[in-house]
């Protein structure tokens, strides 16, 4: 083998490496050292969102109409979901509504009519918990003042408590040209009363493959999310909690 075809395999086995190692990577749980131990913190939920770039599928706005399940539904089912997923970290998820809509900035724009409301929803499948604000702060940078003022927006008497804020994203997926599916990607992060992270994890799921269409009804996002709070519980938890950690 000529040293042209010797480096240009080299090339190749470096990237396929350096593909595995950040697929690996896509799922990760950092831990505070200090609160490793601690069970049944409670933690206000200030945010929490679930939206998805798909679009609506017909066919699943058609069952909607007719009594089936909106995508408010099943973003309702991701966060018990989440829920169960925290308290095996030591995290006891609550929601106060009238303390999380102190973040927001615009009020929510609603029609009066749920079932209206439902229907926009799935349309643009874009959807925030109705007890939390529609504004997240987990992607406010370390070490700014950001936090701090977050923070003293949300908190209560409880000097213990500790606050959340996360999201779902869901992307459309194309596989082999006529088959979709979905992957989800959960960030979270949870902050202390002084705005400094305690915790904070990513994670990806997958739906299986569906032909042509791409539903969101059947449960497919919610066992995507299951995928992802598998991957999640079985990761190492790092001892320390990074200031640079994109989520």
């Amino acid at each position: 083998m000529s040293v042209k075809w010797k480096s240009m395999v080299t090339v190749l086995v470096l990237m396929v490496s350096s593909t595995l190692l950040s697929g690996c990577a896509s799922t990760w749980v950092q831990k505070d050292p200090d609160w490793m131990a601690k069970k049944n913190v409670p933690v206000l939920v200030g945010h929490y969102s679930v939206v998805s770039d798909g679009g609506a599928d017909v066919i699943d706005l058609a069952k909607q109409v007719t009594g089936g399940n909106s995508f408010g539904d099943l973003s309702m089912e991701t966060y018990k979901m989440l829920k169960t997923s925290m308290a095996s970290f030591g995290f006891d998820l609550k929601t106060d509504k009238r303390r999380a809509k102190k973040l927001e900035h615009l009020k929510d724009l609603t029609t009066g009519n749920s079932a209206v409301d439902e229907l926009l929803g799935s349309l643009t499948c874009e959807w925030h918990h109705p007890k939390t604000a529609n504004r997240e702060f987990h992607h406010i940078m370390a070490g700014t003042s950001l936090r701090k003022e977050v923070v003293n927006k949300l908190k209560g008497p409880n000097k213990k408590e500790a606050f959340l804020s996360a999201s779902l994203n869901i992307e459309d997926q194309d596989q082999y040209l006529v088959f979709k599916r979905y992957r989800v990607i959960l960030s979270v992060q949870i902050l202390d009363q002084k705005g400094v992270a305690i915790f904070q994890a990513k994670a990806e799921g997958f739906t299986g493959l569906s032909f042509l269409r791409n539903p969101w009804s059947e449960k497919r996002i919610q066992k995507a999310l299951a995928d992802a709070l598998a991957k999640l519980g079985t990761v190492k938890v790092e001892e320390k909690v990074s200031t640079f950690t994109t989520l």
